[in-house]
């Protein structure tokens, strides 16, 4: 069941993208986006501390879940996966 976004507003969130090298062997890179869960106009945003704003697409919203415990999500209370193009390189929202 999907998260009402209103209960999302002001919460700790990570944005988990994923990036498939390998589909055939699996093989995925991670990279997390930690912030603050900020509705705008219906849509999820999530705001980094260096003030970087990720708007969680449309397609991922189903897919917010709470915080499992999993280590790479630090203190975050709610997350996504975010899949991205394989033409995208990852960098710090630093």
């Amino acid at each position: 069941m999907a998260v009402p976004l209103r209960e999302l507003e002001g919460k700790r969130f990570c944005v988990v993208f994923v990036k498939v090298l390998d589909p055939v062997g699996e093989r995925v890179k991670l990279q997390c986006l930690h912030g603050r869960a900020s509705i705008e106009r219906g849509r999820l945003n999530v705001v980094h501390e260096s003030g970087a704003v990720f708007t969680v697409p449309g397609s991922a919203l189903p897919n917010v879940l709470p915080n499992d415990g999993t280590q790479m999500l630090r203190d975050a209370d709610y997350f996504v996966f975010v899949k991205t193009d394989e033409d995208i390189e990852f960098m710090s929202p630093n």
